[in-house]
């Protein structure tokens, strides 16, 4: 699990490092050639929700997969659909309850994903070479699915073990972002960026940032 988080912060500081130096960057190279794309990459979920920050359950880090189609709708701007399928993430609580002379630990477990449905449009700024950076703004379709379980140790009451719980919620999120385009021919390119969108689902409310890194192909 350690290690996996340290491959998730890793990815996510060289998605957001690549993009604060695209956004410096002012190289001049070939023009960069427009046209429809598709895109592919991996992203890291960086979930935060509101309520005590000590408690936190549905707070947490997971990597995901992301596909989306854009077209050019102007000299400037494109429209964008793209979808992002987050893993797990989770939360482990241990607790003691005494029952008659004897006290046992539960440790309550909330695992949580997050996938989206994103309609943005994107504002693409003079190219400097092969760079060029884009400014995004739409709405997400949220999709949160969440586990809660309870693990005790061999020999605790079942009554004193809390029955498997499982929700599903659905909301839309206004989602900012930017990416920049790095080409590496007329067709390929590498695209950084960083994704983060508000949301509220009944109670809950909170923050999704996804520092990721694509490559796209151009037609």
């Amino acid at each position: 699990m350690t290690i996996l988080r340290h491959a998730q912060y890793r990815l996510a500081a060289v998605a957001a490092v690549a993009v604060v130096a695209c956004a410096g960057s002012a190289h001049a190279q070939a023009p960069i050639s427009e046209s429809a794309y598709v895109t592919g990459g991996i992203f890291v979920d960086v979930k935060r929700f509101s309520g005590n920050p000590t408690e936190g359950i549905l707070d947490g880090e997971a990597t995901g997969g992301a596909i989306a189609v854009g077209t050019h709708i102007g000299s400037r701007w494109d429209l964008q659909v793209g979808l992002d399928i987050g893993g797990f993430s989770d939360t482990e609580r241990p607790r003691t309850v005494t029952f008659g002379k004897e006290t046992y630990t539960l440790t309550s477990i909330a695992e949580n994903k997050v996938s989206s449905v994103t309609t943005l449009l994107r504002f693409r700024a003079t190219p400097h070479g092969r760079m060029r950076l884009g400014y995004l703004g739409g709405l997400s379709f949220v999709r949160l699915h969440r586990k809660f379980h309870t693990e005790a140790d061999a020999g605790t009451p079942a009554g004193l073990i809390p029955r498997p719980d499982e929700q599903v919620d659905y909301a839309a999120a206004p989602t900012v972002g930017l990416d920049a385009r790095i080409a590496i021919n007329d067709h390929l390119s590498v695209i950084p960026a960083i994704y983060a969108c508000v949301f509220r689902f009944g109670d809950e409310s909170g923050i999704i940032v996804r520092p990721r890194v694509g490559v796209r192909w151009a037609f």
